[in-house]
């Protein structure tokens, strides 16, 4: 993980590729959630001139257990209790550093923000690239909005960086889970 969290920290960021600087920074921010022992997984907040709004990682293993406490659920609580009435989101992107699961995605949609990418493909949750699968009336809502999903146009490097990051912890958290669940199963 060190190689990782070092190489995003140095990564330079190039002009040429329009999300590249907010991909690095979510990258940084996958390392930090690793470093705390919770999902690698990192997001901004973008308004229309790039200024990051919000920005936080996965807290879902931080101070206990919060299974609300997605990088993407972070951000976007953290944006609506300092901007009470947000108003349009439409103009808005947010960039994650991995493809958001089916609950960011529902919540992302609801939210209005009109632009969401990602650094690296999630194969085992990630929606987007199922977003067919999603209930219809929530499908209809995302395209009524004209909401765009898909990947960030970053460099290969840090979505290499971004899957490596995130790879390295998700299979000891993923046990964790279990183990919660079975702990928990035994309680009753």
């Amino acid at each position: 993980m060190q190689d990782w969290k070092k190489y995003v920290d140095q990564y330079e960021p190039s002009a040429s590729l329009k999300d590249d600087v907010a991909s690095a920074r979510v990258c940084q921010l996958a390392a930090m959630a690793a470093e705390l022992g919770t999902y690698a997984v990192g997001a901004v907040l973008l308004d229309d001139k790039g200024e990051v709004m919000a920005e936080g990682h996965n807290e879902v293993f931080i101070d206990d257990f919060r299974s609300d406490l997605h990088a993407e659920m972070v951000v976007l609580t953290k944006f609506e209790i300092e901007h009470q009435r947000p108003g349009d989101l439409g103009t808005f992107t947010l960039v994650s550093s991995l493809e958001p699961c089916p609950m960011c995605m529902t919540r992302l949609i609801y939210s209005g923000i009109g632009s969401i990418r990602y650094v690296c493909e999630d194969p085992y949750g990630g929606m987007v690239t199922r977003k067919s699968s999603l209930p219809p009336k929530i499908q209809q809502i995302t395209e009524d909005m004209s909401q765009v999903w898909g990947p960030a146009e970053c460099s290969e490097e840090l979505r290499e960086a971004a899957f490596h990051i995130w790879d390295q912890n998700r299979a000891e958290i993923d046990r964790q889970i279990v183990e919660r669940g079975n702990s928990s199963a035994g309680d009753t």
